[in-house]
C-alpha cells in the first residue's frame, strides 16, 4: 500500500519527535529525582507562597522566602537526621556483623524456652533474628547515607532542586498552561491529570509522610525513656512501617517490648508496651482520616502495594512515586472508562 509523501513525513516527524525526547529524558536520567522533588515541594508550598505573596506584593521575594522555609523546616531536619540513622544503623551493623556475627547474639533463656513449647528451634530463630538485623541495618545504613551525605552529587541535586522550586512557585501556572498546550489530550483531560497529580501528592505527603514522621519520633523518644540502644535509628525503622495499614510500628515496638518483658526489665517494657499501644498505634487512628481524608480515593491495600513497588524500583523516593503512579493510571482509566462508555456499555 502506497504511502503518501505528507503521511511519511507525520510519520517521520512523530518518531524524530519521539526520539529526541526519549533521548533527553536519558541524557538527563540522573536529575529527574531533583525536578520531581522541585514540583512535590513546590504542590506543598504553593498555599504559603499565595500567603507571602499577598502580604510581601513581591513574586521574588515570595518564593525564596518559600524556599527558605522548605530549607529550614524539611531538608536540613530531614539531613539532620540521616546522619543520625546512619550512624545508628552503622554501630548496630558493627555489632552484629563484625562483633562475633551470628553466634554473637542469642535470645533471653525465658523467650527461648517459650519459643521451644511452641516447636521453633531457639537457635535457628537467633541466627535468622540476627541475619536479618545485619541485612537491615546494612540497607538502611546505605539509604541514610543517600540521603544526608555531603557528597558532591547530593549537593548539586539538592541545588538544582532549590534552583527548580523557585521557578516553578513563581511561574507554575504559566508552566502549567505551557505544557497543557502541548499536550495532544484535550483540555478537560489534561485537567482531571494535573488536578489528580496534585492532589495525590499533597495528600501522600500529608496522610503518610507527616504520620511516619509522628510516629517515628514518638517511637524513638519512647525508646530513649526506657533507655534502649539506638533510638533514632529504631524510630526510623518505625516510621517507615508505618506505610503498612493498620499494623506499621507495632512490628518494631511489641516485640522491643515483649523482649524487654522476657529479660525481666519490667519497668522498660512498661513503658515500651503502653507508649506503643496507647500513643504511637492512636497517631494512626486520628491523624491519618484527618490529613488524609478521602483526597486519593484509593483502598489501603492499593498505596501500600504502590509504596512498597515504589520503594523497590526508586528507593526511599518512592514513598511519594508509587501512590502517585498508581492515582494517574486509575485517573487514565477513569478517562478511558468515560470516553468510551458507549462503546463499553455495547459490547462489555
Amino acid at each position: 500500500m502506497a504511502i503518501s509523501f505528507r503521511t511519511g513525513q507525520r510519520l517521520f516527524f512523530f518518531t524524530l519527535l519521539a526520539a529526541t525526547t526519549l533521548f533527553f529524558l536519558w541524557m538527563v536520567r540522573d536529575y529527574l529525582f531533583p525536578v520531581f522533588w522541585a514540583i512535590v515541594f513546590a504542590l506543598l508550598l504553593h498555599p504559603t507562597y499565595q500567603w507571602l505573596q499577598k502580604n510581601l506584593r513581591n513574586d521574588v521575594l515570595a518564593a525564596l522566602s518559600a524556599m527558605l522555609f522548605a530549607l529550614l523546616i524539611v531538608i536540613l531536619p530531614i539531613s539532620w537526621l540521616g546522619s543520625q540513622v546512619a550512624r545508628e544503623a552503622y554501630a548496630l551493623y558493627q555489632s552484629i556483623a563484625l562483633n562475633g556475627g551470628l553466634s554473637a547474639f542469642t535470645l533471653p533463656g525465658p523467650l527461648l524456652e517459650m519459643l521451644a513449647t511452641f516447636g521453633f528451634e531457639p537457635g535457628e530463630v537467633s541466627a535468622n533474628i540476627a541475619a536479618w538485623a545485619e541485612t537491615a541495618s546494612a540497607w538502611i545504613f546505605s539509604e541514610a547515607i543517600s540521603i544526608s551525605g555531603a557528597t558532591f552529587s547530593v549537593v548539586l541535586k539538592t541545588f538544582i532542586m532549590l534552583y527548580l522550586l523557585f521557578f516553578i512557585l513563581r511561574d507554575g501556572e504559566k508552566l502549567g498552561a505551557y505544557i497543557m498546550r502541548y499536550l495532544p489530550l484535550g483540555d478537560d483531560k489534561e485537567r482531571a491529570l494535573f488536578a489528580r497529580f496534585a492532589t495525590t501528592t499533597r495528600a501522600v505527603m500529608k496522610g503518610t509522610i507527616v504520620v511516619a514522621l509522628a510516629q517515628g519520633a514518638v517511637g524513638g523518644i519512647i525508646f530513649w525513656i526506657a533507655g534502649i540502644d539506638n533510638p533514632v535509628l529504631w524510630g526510623a525503622v518505625m516510621a517507615f512501617l508505618s506505610v503498612i495499614p493498620a499494623v506499621g510500628p507495632i512490628l518494631v515496638w511489641l516485640p522491643a517490648g515483649l523482649f524487654l518483658l522476657a529479660t525481666g526489665s519490667l519497668v522498660p517494657a512498661l513503658i515500651v508496651l503502653i507508649g506503643g499501644g496507647a500513643v504511637i498505634s492512636s497517631i494512626d487512628n486520628f491523624l491519618r482520616p484527618v490529613l488524609l481524608g478521602r483526597e486519593t480515593k484509593m483502598p489501603d491495600a492499593l498505596i501500600l502495594i504502590s509504596i512498597l513497588g515504589g520503594i523497590s524500583v526508586f528507593g526511599i523516593a518512592g514513598v511519594v512515586i508509587g501512590p502517585v503512579v498508581s492515582a494517574l493510571v486509575i485517573t487514565v482509566w477513569d478517562i478511558f472508562a468515560e470516553e468510551f462508555s458507549a462503546e463499553l456499555s455495547a459490547h462489555g
